[in-house]
């Protein structure tokens, strides 16, 4: 797995250009993995044309509330793409899942049947459903999020590790941008230049608490950075360094048109990687895998 750091060097090392800094390339990485984890419309060599697959690491589920007036709802602010399975808690029963939503308003042209949830369909960042009863009903969507940036703390003497509570704080407070699941990498330190896994973060950002107990040091400077989230470990490397590589190129042909040679040659790379990410991602498993 590689770190944002290793990331980060590889990408200076492919594009030898003082003018893209640390923060820079840290944004075109960030801009990969919601380009990857969005859907990437590409070609396969034999002519097939695709939208790359949903990342397996950003399924989730988040409960829904019918309203009791109108036939929709906000998806939750973390719905990336694809909600695949949708069942009624309420009733216990599976939601039948139109994909298109105009398929959807051919079956229920009116949207007005005021009975219970036994069709759904998504448009946008709504969630349309038939009908919607007078009580409102509780469902359980599964899809796929929205993947977290990978972000950097620089703390002063202000960082502290526990290992009783298994936390490390942040006097400063700025932890917020870290979540639960990520993996961390810290320098910075005496005893705890090391990676943990996150377990949960204060909302206040205070503090955030780790899987394995860190080793007890007060009061210490630290660097924390997490990495990539939702790409296949294997291929963090040749998908994103490639992706920003392709980028950063793209933009300097602009100024120069014999930086196109190395824009293709890093877009090639690139989409090979995605095809190979294509043939390890595994199958959406079917809704009778889901307990209702």
């Amino acid at each position: 797995m590689a770190t944002q750091a290793s990331l980060i060097s590889g990408v200076k090392e492919l594009v030898q250009d003082s003018v893209f800094t640390s923060d820079k390339i840290l944004d075109y990485l960030n801009q990969g993995v919601r380009q990857i984890a969005g859907g990437i419309f590409f070609r396969y060599p034999d002519g097939t044309q695709i939208i790359s697959s949903p990342l397996p690491d950003l399924s989730t589920n988040s409960e829904l509330t019918t309203s009791i007036t109108l036939p929709y709802i906000s998806m939750p602010s973390d719905f990336g793409r694809d909600l695949f399975f949708l069942v009624s808690s309420t009733n216990k029963i599976e939601i039948e899942l139109y994909e298109s939503y105009t398929e959807f308003l051919r079956a229920y042209p009116n949207l007005d049947n005021t009975s219970r949830v036994i069709a759904a369909s998504v448009r946008g960042n709504r969630l349309y459903y038939q009908g919607y009863p007078g009580t409102a009903e509780t469902l359980i969507g599964y899809y796929y999020r929205n993947p977290h940036d990978m972000a950097t703390l620089t703390g002063g003497v202000d960082i502290t590790f526990t290992a009783t509570t298994l936390r490390i704080a942040d006097a400063g407070g700025d932890l917020d941008r870290f979540y639960a699941g990520q993996i961390i990498d810290v320098t910075g330190t005496s005893l705890n230049n090391t990676n943990f896994t996150i377990a949960s973060v204060e909302s206040d950002g205070s503090y955030l608490t780790t899987t394995a107990a860190p080793v007890l040091e007060a009061n210490t400077s630290a660097v924390i950075k997490s990495r990539p989230d939702g790409i296949p470990v294997h291929l963090h490397e040749s998908l994103l360094k490639d992706y920003c590589a392709w980028e950063i190129f793209k933009l300097k042909t602009k100024n120069d048109p014999q930086m196109e040679t190395g824009a293709r040659k890093h877009q090639e790379l690139f989409l090979r990687a995605l095809i190979n990410m294509e043939t390890a991602i595994e199958t959406v498993p079917g809704s009778t895998q889901f307990s209702v």
